[in-house]
């Protein structure tokens, strides 16, 4: 079958490339339950590919105003926090928009909102009709596949791991198949292409059609960013991609994006047990010795990896038991998040002498709710997975055996103790169609044939790009990669250090280039590496009983520079609250 097949009639690019907002008028009123906000519904095409059909979505914005005086005001600043699947909107009220305002120095209204299919936006991309149905088909997803890594030169072991994969698989499918068959209006409208014709309407609503785009994206908002850069070159302002997807990756099946989620994560691994072992046994509970005095953390993981695999640890309320699939999702959830570290490692200490009650109460409170009304409609709390499925091309013409080999090789070339966290997406798009959106993303198509570098450099159009070095979800390669793609019109800032995104981590060095970017204009001439500023085990306080404690800094700081490195916690602390 041809890639043809796979889209819907090409011509609807040029389609919806016509349709415009700029006569929306967008009427502003304070957010509710948040007076400190202001929030507006902006009406747009539900297909534009068919822009004056009568079908219409709504997408709902929120905005933090600039606090400097009128004519020291620069328009406005989007942000998105990406998933693809979370809420602008929770992201912004939660923090993001008083921490980048502050970043920024007050220049902007910092808007954020809700992409279709997502949160508040209308029609949600639903997979159930309720929130019970919805509930229920969330529980019957496994965390994990039950799979053990340092099984994996067994050969022995291998028809055991392909039955926990074949298992795990038909579990992911139903949901996959759930959420085709309901078919929600917004499954095929809410993609990337769509997104960003999204984001040029804001624009036209805000700051006129001649107005520009300035964005702050952050993990999956990255390629939105880059989607929007090749469809609107010519309406590029200041562009931050921090956390980058790789965008031609992407847009292949899914098999192709796998391996770029794991190339940071060994080196993350050793970061945390290092990190741990210098600070010895008052900020972190693992550098204390095991049972068996000659084993090094990461060791030490991975012998308890292997023990929940043939001894799983019953939860305190008896209805659950911690596996070694649910040690991963663990493990790999919160990897990413260097401040939750010191009470990570507590609860690892406390399971490893059988004590499981620190180890669940974390689990539990990041996975679990209340349903107060089982009948109430569905929130679209999936609505990342089949989003994410089609900004891709199809995966469903990917085996179970080629899934098999391919997590195999990868966990033993990356040394990857947790894969087995991160095959959802994989599972969940080899399980769903191959229909399309009628309007196809574009990747990286015009970005690798160097159009887009070419367009923003004649426009004297710079973006900035900024990464982790061990960022374990978006690894520093695909940022460095879409600075090559811009070679003309793109600088690369990294810190150095774990955690996804750049806000995970302070880093003086980093925040001041964003905010010298978004207030002056100005991009390094080279690439700039900085350190981190922030103390990953600072022991005492609330370290070691909070996933957000409060940030300890690593060095003398001016007012103005400690305000700028807070900020950055603030909108980190946003961002780790998203679903």
């Amino acid at each position: 079958m041809s890639m043809a097949t796979y889209w819907r009639p090409l011509a609807a690019v040029a389609i919806g490339l016509l349709w415009t907002s700029t006569h929306a008028t967008l009427i502003w009123a304070p957010c509710a339950g948040n007076f400190s906000f202001d929030c507006t519904t902006l009406t747009i095409p539900l297909e534009y590919a068919s822009p004056n059909n009568g079908q219409v979505a709504h997408v709902p914005l929120a905005r933090y105003n600039a606090t400097v005086p009128a004519r020291e005001r620069r328009g406005t600043l989007l942000t998105n926090p990406g998933g693809p699947g979370s809420s602008g909107i929770d992201f912004l009220l939660a923090g993001a928009g008083e921490g980048i305002s502050t970043i920024t120095e007050g220049h902007y209204d910092i808007i954020s909102w809700d992409p279709r299919g997502v949160g508040s936006a209308r029609p949600l991309l639903q997979c159930y009709t309720t929130i019970g149905e919805e509930e229920r088909g969330a529980a019957d997803q496994p965390l994990a596949a039950e799979i053990e890594y340092t099984q994996f030169t067994n050969a022995s072991y291998m028809p055991e791991y392909y039955a926990a994969l074949e298992e795990y698989d038909s579990a992911v499918g139903d949901l996959a198949r759930e959420c085709a068959e309901y078919n929600s209006s917004a499954l095929y409208t809410s993609s990337a292409a769509y997104v960003v014709r999204d984001m040029a309407a804001i624009v036209d609503a805000l700051d006129g059609e001649h107005g520009k785009l300035n964005y702050w994206g952050l993990s999956y908002g990255t390629i939105y960013g880059a989607e929007f850069i090749q469809t609107f070159p010519e309406r590029v302002g200041k562009i931050v991609f921090d956390g980058v997807f790789d965008a031609e990756a992407n847009a292949e099946p899914y098999t192709s994006q796998l391996p770029h989620d794991e190339l940071y994560v060994r080196d993350t691994i050793n970061d945390f047990a290092s990190m741990c072992t210098d600070a010895g046994p008052d900020a972190c509970a693992l550098s204390t010795s095991s049972s068996n005095a000659t084993m090094n953390i990461t060791a030490r993981l991975a012998n308890l990896q292997s023990s929940l695999f043939g001894n799983p640890v019953p939860a305190p309320d008896g209805t659950w038991s911690i596996t070694a699939g649910i040690f991963s999702f663990f493990m790999y959830s919160y990897l990413k998040l260097p401040p939750s570290w010191p009470t990570v490692a507590s609860a690892v200490h406390a399971l490893e002498t059988g004590d499981a009650e620190p180890f669940a109460t974390l689990l539990t409170g990041a996975t679990t709710t209340s349903i107060t009304n089982e009948s109430a409609p569905s929130t679209g709390s999936m609505a990342g997975w089949p989003i994410q499925c089609t900004d891709n091309a199809p995966s469903n013409q990917t085996s179970l055996h080629e899934v098999a080999r391919l997590v195999l090789g990868i966990s033993l070339a990356e040394e990857t103790p947790w894969l087995n966290a991160d095959l959802s997406t994989l599972s969940f798009c080899r399980n769903f169609p191959n229909t399309r959106p009628l309007l196809p993303n574009l990747g990286a198509r015009k970005l690798e044939n160097e159009e887009t570098d070419t367009i923003l450099a004649a426009r004297n159009s710079s973006v900035l790009i900024v990464n982790p070095l061990h960022d374990p979800t978006t690894p520093v390669s695909s940022a460095q990669r879409l600075h090559e793609w811009l070679s003309t019109s793109s600088q690369l800032v990294t810190r150095r250090g774990p955690g996804h995104t750049t806000i995970s981590l302070g880093s003086l060095g980093l925040v001041q280039a964003i905010r010298e970017y978004f207030v002056n204009g100005t991009v390094p001439s080279t690439p700039e590496v900085h350190d981190i500023s922030q103390i990953v085990f600072p022991g005492g306080g609330d370290a070691a009983e909070s996933v957000n404690p409060d940030p300890v800094f690593n060095g003398t700081f001016t007012e103005k520079e400690r305000e700028l490195l807070e900020a950055t916690y603030v909108v980190f602390k946003a961002f780790m609250g998203l679903p």
